[in-house]
């Protein structure tokens, strides 16, 4: 009788485990086949409706640089890796610069100038790191008299720059040249000042550390000093490119004060919609600095009389700020979404939605400059995300691709009819 008890048992418990095992296994089946599903939805998705559009900015701002300039940025980013050399820096340091170098060349060489000056101008800022957290280390008092000339060299720049650049617009100037060319232009002259500003305040807290005795105060006192260098080498950079453009404008008879009408209209648009930046929520906190970062530059431009820079960074917020509300209804139904594959048809609407905003928007260089950051940034970090999703054979995204494609769509929206009404 025990023995048969015994027996029962055993039969109940392996049956038991069996079952489980079979559940088990039935699960594991199903959500190989949801999986597979999934992902060949995403991969239908990104095959069958991809985006061309064609941003013909490029081409034009292209016109705008010559192989004299790319040749003067090549040889600043010579003449900061001749410092590091004089000081050690390490060949990894040495080797970074070079390989940036040879991408500037080769965009030189295939006769895309616009890309080489910008990237010349990424090699001097890379350099311009290395050789602050160098400096500053080696010798703390050179470094100071380095910066000190450094300083004055770009203020004075800056200082020459603004007073061309006025002049240059006093004379009159194409008009879609100033919108195209003109804003580049502008949009440098206002970052330089940001960064100069910005390069100062880390002098400021370089000055108020005492000569460093720990691991950590030397690491510290490395971070700021390749700030200091960097940051002041951005400024310059912007400075440059900013006069290298000027050299190439189409000129004309508009001016630029006919747009003062149509930038205090924004003003008054942003003000009106204009909310703080008091998020907890990831997705809307970071909408909400970008809206807060391009508010800063176009009220800036609108100071500096940058009617062109100032268009643009007031659009750019004007179009966060009154969609803020929807990046916080994408926000909750994407936490209320129990199943990856809600999850990705949700991200495959909004592509959609984003993809159909972009493709309604005119080819221009004017436009393709407004939208630039939807097709060249959101869209493609979107995408990125979801061709991520089939390389590494996962189905569970995240909010990057709600809010990368929620932000092409957006600026699109805001940005392409605006333009269409300059014409």
């Amino acid at each position: 009788m025990k023995t048969k008890v015994l027996f029962l048992l055993f039969l109940v418990v392996f049956g038991f485990l069996a079952y489980s095992k079979y559940i088990q296994h039935e699960r594991t089946v199903r959500e190989k086949v949801e999986l597979n599903n999934t992902l060949n939805l995403v991969q239908t998705e990104l095959e069958k409706f991809k985006l061309s559009y064609d941003s013909t900015h490029w081409a034009y701002l292209n016109q705008k640089v010559d192989d004299e300039d790319v040749e003067r940025a090549i040889e600043r980013v010579l003449e900061l890796r001749e410092m590091l050399l004089k000081l050690n820096a390490s060949d990894d340091e040495i080797k970074d610069i070079n390989v940036c170098l040879n991408e500037t060349y080769s965009y030189q060489h295939r006769g895309q100038f616009y890309a080489a000056l910008t990237e010349g101008r990424s090699c001097a800022i890379l350099a311009a790191d290395y050789l602050g957290s160098t400096l500053v280390l080696s010798n703390r008092t050179e470094f100071l008299e380095y910066i000190r000339g450094q300083f004055q060299s770009v203020e004075a720049l800056q200082n020459k720059t603004a007073e061309k650049w006025k002049q240059t617009l006093g004379r009159g100037i194409n008009f879609t040249d100033y919108l195209i060319t003109g804003f580049v232009v502008e949009d440098n002259l206002i970052k330089a000042e940001i960064f100069l500003n910005q390069s100062r305040d880390f002098l400021k807290k370089l000055a108020e550390i005492p000569n460093p005795t720990a691991p950590q105060e030397f690491e510290n006192m490395s971070i700021l000093g390749s700030w200091v260098v960097a940051y002041l080498e951005f400024a310059r950079s912007f400075l440059t490119d900013s006069e290298a453009l000027m050299n190439h404008l189409t000129p004309g008879t508009y001016s630029p004060t006919g747009l003062r009408d149509n930038v205090h209209t924004l003003v008054g648009n942003l003000s009106r919609v204009d909310v703080p930046c008091e998020f907890e929520e990831t997705m809307l906190k970071v909408a909400c600095d970008w809206k807060d970062y391009h508010k800063k530059r176009g009220l800036l431009g609108v100071e500096k009389g940058y009617y062109s820079a100032a268009i643009y960074h007031l659009l750019y917020a004007i179009a966060i700020d009154e969609h803020l509300d929807e990046f916080e209804a994408l926000n909750s139904t994407f936490a209320t979404l129990k199943t990856p594959a809600e999850k990705v048809r949700m991200v495959l609407r909004l592509r959609h939605e984003a993809l159909e905003s972009i493709n309604a928007c005119h080819r221009d260089p004017l436009t393709s400059l407004y939208i630039r950051d939807a097709v060249g940034w959101y869209f493609k970090h979107g995408d990125a995300v979801l061709e991520s999703m089939i390389k590494l054979r996962t189905e569970d995204p995240t909010l990057q691709p709600i809010y990368n494609y929620e932000m092409a769509k957006i600026i699109a929206k805001t940005m392409c009819p605006y333009v269409s009404g300059c014409y």
